[in-house]
């Protein structure tokens, strides 16, 4: 278990969390560049100090005001961004070096991460993906009782990423923080998300819910939906820039409103019929999608629209062109802010 309820305070940053992670579970930690990630394993790791507040590993204070446990005495495996290998040393001996492992774990794992034709090879000699799966396997080796991944699976051959992802997907014995950028190896892997921005925990939930309620414009992005901050009076909300949206059920204040952008059609002339948002805008880019088209928008807001190619060709769309948009306000997925 993994408690951590505390700030970090630097002359240009600052960072404030407060979560729990349960003995064994996987979470992925999302965020934008320069949102604290990094930073956040660090004093987990206990390379940075805490300013305030308390950080408990199975209910024993690893750093607070009056304690503070050095890194090697945390029990917490870690990969960060750039792996640090004992290149002069094999493959297996870097696997087997922590004072806690022991051959027969380190053998397990060199053969579960698939080292086993390399492991009397030189570690400076191996691959950034072989490299990578070796820094993996050497901090397991060590039992620890948390296990830290800092982007593990970035810019690796596919090989390497789908051994990774095996391992993470089925692994029920270290509780893991996993740092990414990308949305879709957070769900799957993880049973949990955490969204940093700016120092702060903006969203924490299970994939599917950051996926059906996002809480900011950023968790939004991540699910590929629009994502609009408005202040409602009834069934009507108001953008900062006088744009008005229909509700489909009325609400008072500061709203959250997702639009997803498969709920969006496209027309060349204003639509007429039923009760509907339909805004003015223009094309500023077009990137085909598989079978569908995605259009990006501005009409008073930044949105995007998803349409199928058999409309895309029929309204014969081209970037600066001025079209309408429209969308049922029973599509709308609305929350107070």
């Amino acid at each position: 278990m993994l408690y951590l309820n505390g700030s970090l305070k630097h002359e240009h940053f600052s960072l404030k969390v407060n979560f729990e992670v349960a003995r064994n579970k996987t979470v992925s930690i999302l965020g934008p560049n320069g949102s604290g990630k990094s930073t956040l394993l660090k004093i987990i790791n206990g390379l940075e100090k805490l300013t305030s507040g308390e950080l408990k590993i199975d209910t024993k204070v690893m750093d607070s005001g009056k304690t503070f446990v050095e890194p090697r005495h945390r029990n917490v495996g870690w990969v960060p961004q750039n792996q640090v290998l004992f290149n002069h040393l094999t493959v297996k001996q870097n696997v087997e070096f922590s004072p806690r492992s022991s051959k027969e774990k380190a053998s397990e794992l060199i053969d579960l991460f698939e080292l086993t034709h390399l492991q009397e090879r030189k570690a400076g000699s191996c691959s950034g993906g072989e490299s990578q799966r070796v820094a993996i396997a050497r901090a397991i080796a060590s039992k620890p009782k948390i296990l830290l991944l800092d982007e593990p699976s970035t810019g690796l051959d596919e090989k390497s990423k789908t051994i990774i992802h095996r391992y993470l997907k089925t692994q029920r014995e270290i509780t893991t923080l996993l740092v990414t950028h990308d949305p879709l190896e957070a769900a799957s892997l993880s049973e949990h998300l955490l969204i940093l921005e700016n120092g702060l925990i903006t969203q924490s939930g299970s994939p599917n819910e950051v996926k059906s309620f996002p809480a900011t414009a950023y968790s939004a992005s991540l699910v590929e939906l629009n994502f609009v901050t408005a202040s409602a009076d009834g069934l009507i909300a108001t953008t900062e820039k006088g744009v008005e949206l229909i509700l489909s059920e009325p609400f008072k204040g500061l709203v959250n409103i997702v639009i997803p952008p498969k709920a969006i059609a496209l027309y060349r002339e204003k639509p007429a019929g039923s009760p509907r948002n339909v805004l003015q805008a223009e094309i500023l880019e077009i990137n085909p999608i598989g079978q569908n088209v995605r259009v990006n928008l501005e009409g008073g807001i930044n949105f995007m629209a998803e349409i199928t190619q058999n409309a895309f060709q029929t309204l014969k769309l081209r970037a600066g062109d001025t079209v309408w948009a429209a969308f049922k306000a029973t599509e709308l997925i609305t929350t107070m802010e």
